[in-house]
């Protein structure tokens, strides 16, 4: 009943912010009408970059693997890591960590729990990267050009801190009925496996800012398809405040809420809905595109594989 509910409360918020994007175009066209793709031949790069962002993402799963003895090969992290994307592209929730869950279990006999830890162990660098180059963003963004915003300075903010705390501290805490402090739990106790481990913590750290560079230059990349030229700093803040709304992956792929959000942080550096929500949504073909030709090969590949 509890995953009917989920799947019933996922839909209605898609279907939600669709209606709002459609409100939004069909009283604005005129500005959607004034872009063009302007440099088609960015679209490649964007797809290689793209690629080599799941690279990384490769990369960070064998390391954060290593604690629990659990020793992965590159090209099975880095197929593991596409198919979770598409799985998460196609279900509510995150679902594709539920399959790379059921692969690590039915190919190296890996217990649900530890993967919860290490996904939760490695979610809390990630949040920490993610808000200190934030803060950054926001800092040089306001002495640049004197734009300051008070509600994501304030998310980067607490998000920092608390990363900080459990880093620090390490406490552990019960488990909750609540979703998004279910979810802050887990993450909390799940840092007890690395905790220890400076090699480990420091490699996922690096992994976790190139990824986040990376993605600010695709954020870029998207940008100037349409010939809007963005400074890259800006594209670092968006992407920043992007990678935090892991924690409310209500829809499929985020699909919808990492849109809204991309939206109101350009909102605030003066980069008209127009604008980002053309950018965005151009990323976000990409992406699909991507992941439905290799997710459903690479999903056969490594389900079909023998031990």
């Amino acid at each position: 009943m509890s995953h009917t509910l989920k799947k019933i409360f996922s839909i209605i918020v898609l279907l939600s912010l669709v209606a709002l994007a459609l409100y939004y175009l069909f009283n604005n066209f005129h500005e959607f009408k004034q872009l063009s793709l302007k440099n088609i031949y960015l679209l490649l790069p964007i797809v290689i970059i793209f690629l080599i962002n799941y690279f990384f993402t490769g990369l960070s799963t064998i390391y954060i693997m290593k604690p629990v003895n659990l020793n992965l090969k590159f090209w099975e992290s880095f197929q593991l890591s596409i198919i979770t994307g598409f799985y998460n592209l196609i279900t509510p929730f995150r679902g594709g960590m539920a399959v790379r869950a059921l692969y690590l279990k039915k190919k190296h006999n890996f217990p649900y729990v530890d993967f919860i830890s290490t996904l939760a162990a490695s979610y809390i660098l990630i949040f920490l990267t993610a808000s200190f180059i934030g803060l950054i963003s926001t800092y040089i963004i306001y002495k640049t050009t004197n734009i300051f915003n008070w509600i994501i300075f304030l998310i980067f903010l607490i998000s920092f801190l608390l990363m900080t705390l459990i880093i620090i501290f390490s406490p552990r805490i019960s488990e909750s009925q609540n979703y998004i402090i279910n979810k802050i739990s887990r993450i909390m106790n799940g840092w007890h496996l690395i905790k220890n481990n400076k090699k480990i913590i420091f490699s996922i750290i690096i992994f976790s800012l190139l990824q986040l560079l990376i993605s600010s230059y695709m954020l870029y990349l998207q940008f100037k398809v349409f010939g809007i030229d963005i400074p890259f700093i800006s594209a670092v803040f968006i992407t920043s405040i992007t990678s935090l709304s892991i924690l409310i992956s209500i829809t499929p792929a985020n699909l919808g809420i990492q849109e809204a959000i991309t939206v109101f942080s350009a909102l605030t550096l003066g980069i008209s809905p127009a604008q980002s929500l053309s950018a965005a949504l151009l990323g976000r073909v990409i992406q699909m595109i991507v992941l439905f030709i290799l997710g459903p090969i690479f999903s056969y590949v490594l389900f079909r594989r023998k031990d």
